[in-house]
């Protein structure tokens, strides 16, 4: 096996991606909180109909798309980490269901047909979860591998508000155990060719 080392830098950039978006967020409830509160009477009074209800309408539309739009540069940033460990896999393990060697083109492409994308993610854990099940019958490694926590958190990826504020950080705690058994793997073969 020619193991490369892990995409720690896509792992990591998508962990601060998602902490940002987390905060874009929870700064749109405020922002909408404050808007709800000037439309429905609590602030109505004191305003001229000078237009700050809309402004904190548009203020806090405009939180949410940055929220979205991180949380999206994030998911590509997994992809990327994803792809780095499935091309770790022995290339007889590279399948996933009726699709042999399933390339970059593959792991890409199909992430971005909607709804597909939900099950193909779920379907490329379970594969990289397996297939390290199986080389540890070749190359036994201590480490565990996290499937549960992995498929854990690509369900609640399916699920609003869990996809925003718990999903990516089951995520991160997936991707870092991955992480440590492809170091593991690669100390192993490093000492198998000495």
């Amino acid at each position: 096996m020619n193991i490369q080392p892990p995409a720690a830098r896509a792992r990591k950039t998508a962990m601060v991606l998602s902490a940002i978006a987390v905060a874009f967020a929870i700064a749109f409830g405020f922002a909408i909180r404050s808007w709800f509160a000037m439309v429905h009477g609590e602030v109505v009074s004191t305003l001229d109909g000078d237009g700050f209800a809309a402004l904190y309408l548009v203020g806090a539309l405009l939180l949410l798309l940055i929220a979205v739009l991180l949380r999206i540069f994030a998911g590509i940033c997994e992809l990327v980490w994803l792809e780095r460990t499935w091309s770790n896999l022995p290339a007889e393990h590279r399948r996933v269901g009726p699709i042999e060697n399933v390339t970059p083109v593959h792991i890409f492409g199909i992430a971005f047909i909607p709804v597909v994308a939900w099950f193909w993610k779920l379907a490329l854990i379970s594969a990289v979860a397996n297939s390290l099940e199986l080389v540890r019958k070749d190359l036994p490694f201590r480490a565990a591998v996290p499937r549960r926590l992995g498929v854990t958190a690509c369900i609640l990826g399916w699920l609003p508000p869990l996809n925003l504020y718990l999903a990516p950080f089951l995520w991160e705690m997936f991707a870092r155990r991955i992480d440590v058994v492809c170091l593991e793997l690669a100390a192993l073969d490093q000492g198998l060719k000495n």
